[in-house]
């Protein structure tokens, strides 16, 4: 060891004898703390903060000083490299969520080196997992007591009723795990093609997270979010059962659909109703209240795109930030905005499905909105498990009369192998029907070569002779437009290999 890396060991040893708190090194991260004197269960969550920008060569002897200048480090996690330096990014814990919120406002742009500024951001641990494709007659109960089987960690299940009937759920729900890596284990548990729930299979995915409101703008919200509503629940009715709580009169009752926006002129009016009327029963239905979270309605839509862990997600580029504004004119949620969007409800409202099935018009009859979802990842599962070369996905654009743009995606699996074909061979190209979008022929592709493989498995069980590859005069029967058709309507640009990402990505 050099005399640099002495003197740095030297360092990080008398930090260990200072403070009382280990440092160990596991996974590719080094762990620093919990402090001896620290008893009971670890802080809550939102006292994790994520620090980015940082000089490989600072560790911890520099970095503990400076932070612990805020308030009590819990715990905090170095990522490092095989070659001893760390990789630019840290986390810490604090032991209060007021700590970490000072954390950010005092560090996020501290020079610590020169010319070098920190990057310090709050933290937030997606826990919270999508599950789509669920028989609608089942219970919260039973969906709960199915996942139990197959996951740990499980910490609650919001089940979404149908507005019309309440016998019936949506289709849909949330699940809210322990931790991030207890929901990260069991959306790998629940991969879409290898589980089934009452013999469906079912769509897992990130749900997207909470939007993270500063606990000093909370306090001054004076918003309630209530949900479960009946439709015909009027905002009249609304509005006089909660009058009737408070004794006063509200602002406004702003109602859409089975969930409604209530307004009131005080706070303590707002944390009466809500400890009065929780649970209450409406026209029959047992409504949930929450506090609506004031954020910015634009912003909240490009954060919408950013699934998965939050404490990863970057800020969106000028190039990204024009493609998702296309996409939000396609899907025409400009449409009904209103530039006073009361909030967003906390743990109820914020959470929807990454696609909706009305954000596309189905070229295929038998592409229903869960198998939109499904196939995709079904077919990236089903080669995973195979060990099959991955699908590789082209794309074509073209312009019909009318100036719409349309899409043509094929899908090649370049090696299919066992168990299917004792000899691995190629299958495709399979092209998809034009559509109206990228993602749309993407997930049509996906449907049409999982139907090839099931039809191929038909055949090697009816016939023993070997099948043959299929090319590109197979794809003919799954396209729905003329073979001259690029003729009539040229390419607007060549045929091109595509990842698909993330935001479209299905799994």
């Amino acid at each position: 060891m050099d005399d640099q890396g002495t003197q740095k060991t030297l360092k990080l040893l008398d930090l260990m004898q200072k403070t009382g708190c280990p440092i160990i090194q596991h996974n590719g991260q080094r762990k620093f703390g919990p402090p001896p004197y620290w008893t009971g269960p670890p802080p809550p969550k939102g006292c994790e903060i994520f620090i980015g920008k940082l000089p490989r060569d600072i560790y911890e002897d520099e970095l503990v000083p400076l932070f612990s200048t805020v308030g009590t480090i819990y715990e905090m996690r170095l990522m490092m490299d095989f070659s001893g330096s760390n990789r630019g990014y840290a986390f810490i814990t604090y032991a209060t969520r007021e700590e970490a919120a000072a954390a950010v406002k005092r560090l996020n742009g501290y020079e610590i080196r020169p010319r070098r500024h920190l990057g310090v951001v709050k933290s937030v641990d997606n826990c919270r997992l999508f599950i789509g494709n669920i028989p609608k007659t089942r219970t919260k109960e039973e969906l709960v007591q199915e996942l139990t089987k197959r996951v740990t960690g499980l910490v609650d299940v919001i089940l979404y009723r149908n507005s019309f009937d309440r016998n019936l759920s949506r289709g849909f729900a949330f699940a809210e795990f322990v931790s991030h890596k207890a929901a990260a284990m069991a959306r790998r548990e629940l991969v879409p093609g290898c589980v089934k729930l009452w013999g469906q299979e079912v769509v897992v995915d990130w749900a997207e997270p909470e939007p993270d409101v500063d606990d000093e703008i909370m306090k001054t919200v004076k918003v309630l979010y209530a949900r479960n509503f009946a439709i015909s629940t009027t905002p009249e009715t609304i509005r006089k059962t909660f009058e009737d709580v408070i004794k006063n009169k509200l602002d406004r009752v702003k109602k859409i659909y089975d969930y409604c926006f209530i307004h009131f002129y005080e706070r303590a009016h707002a944390e009466l109703a809500m400890n009065k009327l929780q649970k209450a029963e409406i026209d029959g239905s047992t409504i949930e209240i929450c506090w609506a979270k004031p954020v910015d309605r634009e912003q909240y839509r490009l954060q919408k795109e950013k699934r998965g862990n939050a404490k990863f997600n970057k800020t969106v580029d000028l190039a990204e930030t024009l493609e998702l504004y296309k996409q939000h004119l396609e899907k025409k949620e400009y449409a009904n905005s209103s530039p006073k969007d009361e909030g967003i409800g906390s743990a109820y409202a914020g959470d929807s499905p990454c696609i909706s099935p009305l954000d596309f018009k189905p070229a295929h009859a038998s592409l229903t909105p869960s198998n939109y979802m499904l196939a995709p990842a079904k077919l990236e599962s089903m080669c995973k498990r195979y060990l099959w070369l991955p699908p590789i996905y082209q794309y074509q654009k073209y312009m019909d009369p009318t100036g719409v743009e349309l899409w043509v995606c094929t899908v090649d699996l370049p090696q299919v192998g066992p168990p299917l074909l004792a000899t691995p061979k190629r299958i495709g190209p399979l092209a998809s029907r034009i559509c109206y979008s990228t993602q749309q022929a993407h997930s049509e592709a996906a449907e049409i070569a999982l139907q090839t493989l099931k039809m191929l498995r038909v055949d090697l069980i009816q016939q023993s002779v070997p099948t043959p590859v299929y090319q590109m005069p197979a794809m003919r029967n799954c396209m729905s437009f003329p073979c001259d058709y690029p003729t009539i309507y040229p390419p607007m640009q060549p045929v091109m290999p595509i990842t698909i990402p993330t935001i479209w990505r299905t799994a």
